[in-house]
């Protein structure tokens, strides 16, 4: 198994601050990038806490067979599946118990797209709306679940993705890490092939370039670093209206 991976943050045009946060533990095989919510740095302290938090979970299960404490192990879910539902589960126990106990960092939280590759097996898991894609056969999937609100409603199929993509509530987050004392992480497992690509965003970078441009970009660069150089540019090209972060894979 190898894996080429890469990944950039950048604070776009508008913002003053740049409140994501990018992680690749390649020693784990640990991806993730989180989006922090709250202003005057706060978000940038949840969405920090939170990385630090799944990469010390992470690395206190690897060898370990209470991968799934405090919460409990789901039969239904493989062992790594509970190590990284584990993770984000303490991390936002992390971000919501410091907010709770520090006046300044009231109200802030983060989303979190992470995956666990163990073997040819991947992991996704996420919370909030910060997402990742596989590229596979030259078509561009999405293995993440939206927390917004619009997202909702098209999956109980009341509303068209067309409609959708320019509502203008389309950004309302109906959860993220450390905005509720507990939450759902959305989870899936897939089996990887030869030559996948893996991408994981804000919506810094997808909300304003297209899937279709997204998918050209990663089926027509074999470096990874010059895919997310180029979706980063993309991004900042649109006008780049929030913080921009992206990491992507090759695994082979």
């Amino acid at each position: 198994m190898v894996i080429e991976a890469y990944g950039k943050t950048d604070r776009g045009r508008v913002r003053n601050e740049n409140e994501d946060v990018i992680l690749l533990d390649n020693s784990f095989s640990l991806f993730l990038v989180c989006d922090g919510m709250g202003g005057h740095r706060r978000g940038e302290v949840a969405a920090e806490l939170a990385a630090a938090a799944i990469q010390r979970s992470i690395e206190a299960t690897s060898d370990r067979y209470d991968v799934s404490w405090p919460f409990g192990y789901v039969f239904e879910l493989s062992l790594d599946a509970n190590r990284l539902s584990t993770g984000i589960r303490l991390a936002n126990r992390q971000v919501w118990r410091r907010s709770e106990q520090t006046l300044e960092c009231t109200g802030m939280a983060t989303t979190v797209a992470a995956i666990l590759i163990a073997g040819n097996r991947l992991i996704v898991g996420n919370v909030g709306d910060s997402r990742v894609y596989l590229l596979r056969e030259h078509q561009l999937h999405q293995y993440s679940t939206d927390d917004t609100m619009i997202a909702s409603l098209v999956r109980r199929g009341l509303m068209t993705p067309a409609d959708a993509a320019s509502h203008p509530m389309r950004n309302v987050v109906t959860q993220s890490a450390g905005s509720r004392e507990t939450v759902d992480v959305h989870l899936r497992e897939e089996l990887l092939q030869t030559e996948d690509v893996l991408l994981l965003c804000t919506d810094g970078l997808y909300s304003v370039v297209q899937e279709e441009e997204i998918q050209s970009i990663l089926d027509s660069e074999r470096s990874v670093e010059r895919s997310v150089e180029r979706l980063v540019v993309a991004a900042l090209a649109a006008g780049g209206p929030d913080n921009i972060s992206a990491v992507a894979l090759r695994y082979s």
